[in-house]
Parts: structure tokens; sequence; C-alpha cells
């Protein structure tokens, strides 16, 4: 090497032979920025290696450098885009990461034959390369994780067809500690094939032990690797025997349930060297005309672990398998939840769909089970957690028309005597001019609040002043302290606030009773119709509606809490409205009038009867609840003996004042 500071060299060379089959002599100390000329100098005796590297005439880029090196004569693979070589490290500005650290084989999960043609490498990193590294093919993302267990594998046993297949597979699983299922093993020209699902270590570890196996006639097995499509070929008419004959042994007469779990990995269609894996719509054909022609009672079909992700052929069963109630699609691959329409129609109670990634695409469980019941209505059972009953009517099936309604409705027939004839003495206080006896209805600390809704303007709007200063309307009371001041607390200020409200008369042939609870501390009464004002000019008919929740105090009942509702009636309403004489309105008074005669005649009352005298008895006399008891035991129980004895006693003066409610004192 001539020019100055070639002595620096060695003068060893190495002679490489390019592409373009010139000889070309290289020293040990490679530049990477040697022209095309061989790096000879220009006539200054400057070398063009000096002029390309730092001049920025040549392509080379050196640690921390700009450009790349790109020449078509250097023996690298022709790539323009700056990749080095498998295997090349070269360190950037930030040490071995970032796109000039240190590269990893560039395909990966290769398997190379060390013994075998540069065709065959060829063609197996062709295969497996890819910018993501992704096998399309099988729609799955390929790992350099040996533990991996996603995908297929195909395994090869070179020059093995005429081995006997057991012989081979024994030997393998004697040298392999890692399970597998020999999918599809068959013989493939002169080879012997087979696939695995889902088990990457175990394909590592066979190819690990390739020309380790020597059989008998003395050839060793050489085995390989790659990965693959999952098999698909067409089952033949004696497969489909096998398929009918495995799908028998896995139905139970006495259950009448059909397990499919996993049905492509079942031990004898391995053995038959038969895949039949239920994701694939022909297959699933096959296996529903069998349940189809064969088992049409099944009440419970399995179909978990298949990797399942259409479900066009269960539709069929709607009609074919009315019995069906149980249905098993657990750890499948469904993703959309348009996919779970093929379920509609089944008459099914129980299903199981865990494990698909449909289940997570439901923003809360209620949307889950509302997207669930939406198909399958009759779902009692989801995951195996019981679901919670629909808020709904259940009416059904052999039920064509909805039950007639009534009028009242009252849980025990005690509390209807009892609240008929409350209600009816209450009434008849309540449209007089002085309501101070109802006080006698209410607890010491009883609750009263009024609220209305009423037009502003138009015929019905009139005499609405009456009420609304009173008005606790929600709606229209915003401040808390007005809300709180409308609430009416105590007997007597409840007693004040009734006979402020305007004179009115109820038409009792209107009412209507509903009593949801009776018991002995509660009991709640809604009593609703309608009623007029008592004005100069016809007054508007309007509705009202009374919540009552009544308590024992002493020894009667006790109104503790009331909430009045009054809005303008309907045009029915109005129609109806009067048309009865009050003598005739017989909705509650026929009831009380048999509930009052035997009460007048019986010597020994039930206690529910006693209660209800008592109640009427200080409503007529105007007596506290425990004087009026007093009277009734003292006359023994007989009602009209007891009033008899009152009037005559109130007549002399002989009752102490203490035997009635006392006015507030100012």
């Amino acid at each position: 090497m001539s020019g100055k500071g070639a002595n620096r060299y060695s003068s060893k060379s190495l002679l490489i032979h390019t592409k373009f089959d010139v000889p070309r002599q290289y020293f040990e100390h490679d530049d990477r920025g040697l022209s095309r000329s061989g790096g000879s100098s220009d006539g200054g005796g400057r070398s063009y290696l000096y002029r390309n590297a730092h001049r920025g005439g040549g392509k080379f880029r050196g640690p921390g450098g700009r450009g790349g090196r790109n020449n078509r004569d250097s023996g690298w693979d022709d790539d323009r885009s700056g990749r080095y070589p498998e295997g090349h490290w070269r360190a950037g500005r930030r040490g071995g990461r970032g796109p000039h650290g240190h590269r990893g084989p560039q395909y990966k999960d290769e398997d190379v034959e060390m013994g075998g043609s540069n065709t065959n490498r060829r063609q197996d990193m062709y295969k497996n390369q890819g910018r993501h590294n992704r096998d399309y093919r099988n729609s799955r993302v390929l790992s350099n994780n040996p533990k991996s267990k996603l995908g297929w594998h195909k395994i090869l046993i070179r020059d093995a067809a005429s081995l006997n297949k057991q012989d081979v597979l024994d030997s393998i699983r004697n040298l392999v500690n890692e399970p597998f299922i020999p999918v599809m093993y068959e013989v493939e020209g002169k080879n012997l094939v087979f696939y695995l699902e889902d088990n990457a270590p175990a394909s590592l570890a066979i190819t690990e032990i390739s020309r380790r196996i020597t059989m008998p006639s003395g050839q060793r097995l050489t085995i390989h690797s790659n990965r693959s499509p999952p098999p698909n070929r067409p089952l033949t008419q004696a497969q489909r025997e096998v398929v009918t004959r495995v799908m028998s042994e896995r139905y139970s007469v006495e259950l009448k349930r059909l397990d499919l779990k996993n049905f492509h990995n079942d031990p004898k269609l391995v053995k038959e060297g038969i895949f039949c894996p239920l994701y694939r719509q022909p297959n699933m054909q096959i296996v529903i005309d069998i349940v189809v022609s064969n088992v049409p009672q099944v009440t419970e079909i399995d179909l978990s672990f298949n990797k399942i992700n259409s479900l066009d052929q269960l539709d069929r069963l709607v009609a074919a398998c009315p019995a069906l109630t149980r249905l098993s699609l657990k750890k499948n691959k469904i993703v959309n939840e348009s996919t779970l329409d093929k379920l509609t129609g089944l008459g099914i109670t129980e299903l199981i769909l865990e494990g698909n990634m449909v289940c997570d695409r439901f923003r809360d469980p209620e949307s889950y089970i509302s997207a669930i019941r939406k198909r399958c209505p009759k779902v009692t059972y989801l995951d195996g957690q019981e679901l919670p009953k629909p808020i709904g009517f259940e009416v059904d099936d052999e039920v064509s028309t909805l039950p007639a309604s009534i009028p009242c409705y009252y849980v025990q027939d005690q509390a209807k005597e009892l609240i008929t004839i409350f209600i009816q003495q209450y009434y008849q206080i309540f449209d007089t001019e002085n309501r101070q006896p109802l006080a006698a209805a209410y607890s010491e600390h009883a609750v009263f609040s009024l609220s209305c809704n009423f037009p502003e303007t138009g015929p019905a709007s009139r005499y609405i002043g009456l009420y609304m200063s009173e008005n606790r309307n929600l709606r229209r009371v915003s401040n808390s302290e007005r809300r709180e001041k409308l609430v009416v607390q105590g007997r007597a200020a409840v007693a004040a606030a009734l006979s402020n409200l305007p004179l009115t008369t109820h038409d009792i042939a209107s009412f209507t009773v509903d009593v949801p609870v009776a018991e002995a501390q509660l009991m709640v009464a809604v009593v609703s119709g309608v009623f007029r004002q008592l004005a100069d000019r016809a007054p508007p008919v309007r509705f009202f509606s009374r919540t009552l929740t009544i308590v024992p105090e002493g020894s009667g009942l006790c109104i503790a809490n009331e909430q009045l509702y009054l809005t303008t009636a309907t045009v029915d309403q109005v129609k109806r409205a009067f048309k009865d004489p009050p003598a005739t309105a017989v909705a509650l008074g026929s009831v009380t009038h048999a509930a009052a005669e035997p009460t007048a005649a019986a010597s020994d009352p039930s206690e529910a009867v006693k209660q209800e005298m008592i109640i009427k008895f200080s409503e007529a006399s105007g007596m506290l609840p425990q004087y009026s008891q007093m009277c009734l035991e003292q006359n023994g129980w007989d009602f009209q003996k007891s009033a008899e004895m009152f009037s005559h006693l109130k007549a002399e003066n002989k009752i102490p004042p203490d035997y009635f409610p006392q006015s507030p004192q100012s």
C-alpha cells in the first residue's frame, strides 16, 4: 500500500470475492470508507478514504456521525435503509439501545439446520420474517418466548415414512418431558408429520432432540418444526361415522346431556387421525345434523373449550331441540355481541359465556344481563350465578289475558272491616263545619302535609288560593326552611290545619281503598276519590289521595302520618262524580253495616273487632280511646248500650272533662 502512513497497517491482507467477481484486497483494519478504487490516493497524497469520510462524500457513518454505509461492492446485503448484517453490533450515542444499538437475530423463532442447504434456510427465513413478526395465516403474534403457547406448529420427521408411526412417536415421548397431543399424525411423501396446537414449549423440546433418536433400523430421526396454520381437511364419510360414534359415547341418556367439551382433542379422534374442530362451520354443521337427527330430546349441551367464534348453526336448535335448557359456551372465541343473536328463541334457563371476549365488552353487569335476557328471556342462571328477577310483569305462557282489576285491595279481611268503618266515620266529620273531633283520630305526635297541583288558568283554577298557601309540592317549594314549616306536627296542629281547609263534600261512591300493609304494629292505607268545595257558584270537581300510616296508641289505633295530595279530576271522573245520592253510596257503607251488626250482638268479640269498636266509639263520643274502651267494657262490649249510657251521663254532666281531648292553651 502506497501513500503516507502506509507502514502503520499490517501487511497481511484478506482476499474477498464480491458479486462483481473482481478480487479486492482489504487490510485487517477495515476503515469502511475506502472508495471503489480500493482506497487509492489522489495526486496530492490525500486518499479517497480521508476525503470521503471527512467531507461527506462517502456513505460511511461512524459512531455519532451521519450517513450510513450503502456500498453495493462491500459484500453486505443490498439494503439502503442502513440495516447491518444479522449479529452485527454497533453502539449508538446512547449505548446499546435505539436504532443503532444491538440488534438480535433478524428472524425470530427460526429453526436453522446447520447441515442443511442454504435454500431451505432461506425459505424458513422468508416464512418467519416480518416487521411485527406476525403469522398472518394463523392470525397470532409469534413470540420469542419459548414458553409462549400461542399458535400452531408443524412437526416434520424427515425420511421416516417407512418407519412405524407409533414407534417413532413413542421414541419422541421418551425423550421429551413436555406433554403434547399430536394432531393429524400421518405420512406426507417421504416424511412423517403432525401438528401441535398452542404448545410451543413442546415444539421446541421436540426439535432439540433431532438426531438424538436412533431407530432399530439404524436410522437417526431428523426433526424440524415450523410455524403453521391449523390443518384444514374436510371429513370423509368414514370419518363422519367415527364422529357420530364418539358423540354417542359422550351422550348421557339418563341426564340427556351431550358433552362436546374440547371435542377436537378427544383421544379417540386423535387416535383415528381425525381433526374435527367445531370452530369451522362445516364441522359444526355435521355435529348439529347428528344432534337433530339422533338426540332431539337433549336438555344440555356443553360446547366449552372449542375456540368457537360463530354461532351460525345453533339457531337450528330452536325448533329441533325444544327441551334444551342448558348451554355452555365457556372459554371460546366469541367477540361481538351481535354473535349472540343466534341464541334468540332458545328456551334455555342456564347459559355459560365465561371466558369469551364478548363478556368484557359490556360497561357493567347490568348491561351484560340485559343483553342476554333480550335474546333469552328465560335465563335464570348466567355464568353459574343466579340472576335477580327482572323488573316487570311476570306472565305465564298459559295466561292469555291479565286478571280483572279490583277497585280496592286489602291484604287481610280484618283490615278491610277496620278501615272501612274508619273511613266512613272520618268523612262524616270531615264534611261538616266542625272538624275538631278529628283530633281523636291522630296520635299525639302526628305529622301532616298537603301538596297539590292545579292549573293556573281556566275553570279548574278557581279557588286554588285556598290551598296554595299550604302547598308543599317539592317541585315548587325549593327553600328547605319553608319545606320544614309546611310539615304540620302534633295532634292539635293537625286538627287546626284540617279545619282551615275549605268546606267540602266527598263522593263516597268514588272511593278506592288499598291496604298493602296490615301488621299488629303498623298499617298503611291509601284512600282516593273525588270531592268538590261548598261555594256560591258551581265548584270544580277535584281528585284527592290520602296516604295514612296507622299505629297503635293506647288501647286503639291512630294516624301517625298523613300525606294529602289534591289535583284536578279527569274528564271521566267528572262525568261519574256525584251521580248517586249519599244514601245509596254503598261502596263503603254496605261493608260497614255488615261488620257492625255482629259487633253489637257479640258477647265476646275478637281483639280486632274490639279495636274497631273503640275507634268508632271514640269518634262518635269525642272521648279519648282509653275511656271509650272503659265504657264499652263496662257495658259488655254492647255498642248500642254503651252509646245510650254515654248519652245519659253526658246529659247529666257526669262525664269528667279529662275524658275528652284538651284544647292547647294559648
